[in-house]
């Protein structure tokens, strides 16, 4: 009796602990409806906001003491007029905007948008937006009552100092730009940096000594002074000077207001009243209200900038030959380079001079270009007077003008999931150069390429449904192929000579810095830099296989299918290491001016001189870009042709 009693106990104990737990399940419940309904409504709950924002600094609002406030907010550097540019182009809808459309989210997102962007100008070390009222601002008898009832805008700005002294290492950008293939930073570009050299096997390390000077302007501006050493005792000096364009402009001038955003008090005057309807009107302020109007990259986001360059190249084990350039230009482009949006490159402490490719998000430029290049071949060891170079070489010897328009695109992995190491999405390039005069040199030319990123786990997704999975054989299927990607890539480059009537001389062809070069890890795995395409007879004591001359078109393809590293490795795959195995072809070759390459005999030699190799690597997204070991078989190759079987190297782009 005793026995069953306990047992009763102990049933009505568990029983009463099950309605405690029910209970506390149906409170956390309710209490996570309520957090939801609380969040959705405040989420929903649309604020209209006053025009203009308040441009204050984070440290006047630390110091609460009465006057001090209004003569700190003199010194700031900033112009209040670019602040409330880039908070509209942002999507938050000063001035009213659209309240019936726009809620506390969509500013919430709006001024994260503004932050972010503030701060990729390298010009702050801190952006806050706040929304709200001061108590003084509400007891002010003087505004309207639509005036009383809208919120402030308040942006606090941390600026850094306006110089900035740098020493130290690093590494030369232009070694990591895989994405175009000519002769390298020597054609006198239009960033101040490579025009695309092939991907080396490492990038080299050098010395550094910078100084910058940052918002001289108060629009955001940057100007950078670069000196280098790099490991084998080639010097560069780099100069570039990146501001908005507006700031170029008399505040009067009609550029100036077709660049910069409207006025959003001016919306909707008392002319358009007369001649709209309500509805009309309502819904001309949601349009210019929204971001759509206002969009991320917009007039003040536009840049005119300067650029010079002095460098020095070593193109010694390719084609017997160094490079020495000055050069100088003029960039329009559709934002700042800034001086930290080179992950790796720029870094929170130095500036940015890099190649397009480093910069965040799309890019997007137009630039002229004029440079001094002088071709030094190699001296002979034993004989100082003789030269120990190719004859294609020695016939470019001396000093070359160079007068060229440069404009194109990079959309530098913004429509992927990770820049460095993708897993979906696509990537493209497309840059086009004209050279001619008064320059000694004339040609066109055009490169451009794409990459498309697919996981197969998409298309399971897509082909059985999201929600299909329901712990049957359907989940063995995802398993084996979750995290398998496939991947597929493709570059090319043509370039055709211009005489402009006899006006360029074009000794020799297209000069050799000009033409493209192709080879190397992240462009044609298997084969070194510069490892195939037209070759001298002979070449110097550094390139036994003949100097490497370059040709006038290329393209290179790849097909590739990876997966991420096993649990085993488990560092690794949480930081994006990835297994591929790829197959890539490609060439470069030169093709008479005579011949079009459309013709039957260039497209018959663009395919019989197609290279092939095929093999496997690892690969992981670094701060410093894409880095990626593999090995490679080459099937289809030349007798010339330099091969490399084991490589290793960094690039921005999956090549």
């Amino acid at each position: 009796t005793m026995s069953a009693q306990k047992q009763r106990e102990r049933q009505q104990q568990a029983y009463q602990e099950q309605l405690r737990q029910i209970q506390h399940q149906r409170e956390q419940k309710m209490r996570e409806k309520l957090q939801q309904l609380k969040a959705e409504y405040l989420s929903a709950y649309s604020l209209p906001l006053n025009y203009p924002a308040k441009v204050t600094s984070v440290i006047d609002d630390d110091d609460n003491s009465g006057g001090t406030n209004k003569s700190k907010n003199d010194s700031i550097r900033t112009s209040k007029e670019f602040i409330n540019a880039r908070l509209l182009e942002a999507g938050l809808p000063l001035g009213g905007g659209a309240p019936s459309k726009l809620t506390l989210g969509d500013h919430s997102v709006a001024a994260q948008r503004f932050i972010s962007d503030l701060e990729g100008t390298g010009c702050y070390d801190s952006v806050q937006v706040h929304i709200g009222n001061d108590q003084d601002n509400n007891d002010d008898d003087d505004a309207s009552p639509e005036q009383q009832q809208m919120f402030d805008v308040t942006v606090r700005l941390k600026e850094k100092r306006w110089y900035k002294i740098y020493m130290g290492g690093g590494v030369n950008s232009d070694d990591l730009s895989s994405l175009g293939t000519s002769g390298g930073a020597s054609t006198g570009n239009a960033f101040g940096g490579g025009a695309g050299t092939a991907l080396g096997a490492l990038p080299k390390l050098q010395f550094e000594s910078s100084l910058s000077a940052s918002n001289l302007t108060g629009f955001a501006d940057m100007s950078t002074a670069l000196y280098s050493v790099d490991q084998t005792g080639a010097s560069s000096f780099r100069f570039t000077h990146d501001r908005p364009l507006c700031s170029w402009l008399p505040k009067q001038s009609t550029l100036y207001d077709w660049l910069m955003p409207q006025d959003p008090r001016l919306v909707g005057d008392k002319s358009i009243e007369e001649q709209k309807t309500n509805d009309d009107i309502d819904e001309m302020q949601v349009l210019m209200g929204d971001d759509a109007q206002y969009a991320l990259g917009g007039g003040s986001h536009v840049t005119l900038g300067v650029h010079a360059l002095c460098l020095e190249q070593d193109f010694e084990s390719t084609r017997s030959s160094k490079e020495f350039t000055r050069s100088i230009g003029v960039r329009l482009a559709n934002h700042c380079r800034g001086a930290s949006r080179g992950p790796g490159i720029g870094g929170p402490n130095k500036p940015s001079t890099s190649p397009p490719e480093t910069m965040a998000g799309p890019y997007f430029f137009l630039d002229w270009n004029t440079c001094l290049r002088d071709t030094l071949p190699r001296r002979h060891s034993e004989f100082p007077f003789a030269l120990d170079c190719s004859s294609d070489v020695a016939k470019q010897a001396g000093t070359a003008f160079k007068h060229s328009l440069t404009g194109g695109m990079y959309l530098n992995g913004s429509l992927t999931d990770d820049r460095y190491a993708p897993t979906m999405g696509y990537d493209a390039h497309l840059v086009g150069e004209v050279a001619g005069p008064p320059g000694d040199a004339g040609f066109w030319k055009l490169k451009g390429g794409g990459a498309f990123h697919f996981p197969l786990e998409l298309l399971q997704m897509m082909t059985l449904g999201i929600e299909s999975n329901d712990g049957t054989e359907e989940d063995e299927t995802s398993a084996s192929v979750m995290g398998l990607t496939l991947h597929s890539s493709v570059n090319f480059g043509i370039a055709r000579p211009l005489t402009f009537n006899g006006l360029c001389s074009n000794l020799g062809g297209i000069p050799f810095s000009d033409r493209f070069y192709s080879g190397g890890p992240g462009q044609l795995r298997g084969f070194l830099p510069a490892g195939i395409g037209p070759r001298a007879t002979k070449g110097g004591s550094s390139t036994p296989g003949g100097d490497s001359l370059g040709g006038d078109m290329f393209y290179t393809s790849t097909l590739a299918a990876s997966i991420p590293f096993p649990s085993y490795f488990e560092t690794l795959r949480q930081n994006g290491g990835r297994l591929f195995g790829f197959a890539n072809a490609g060439t470069c070759v030169s093709v008479d001016p005579s011949v079009g390459f459309g013709s039957l005999s260039a497209c018959s030699r663009i395919m019989n001189s197609s290279r092939i190799a095929v093999g496997g690597g690892v690969s992981m997204g670094t701060p410093m870009g894409r880095f990626e070991l593999t090995y490679a078989v080459p099937m289809r190759y030349g007798p010339k042709d330099a091969r490399k079987h084991v490589q290793m190297g960094f690039g921005f782009s999956f090549g």
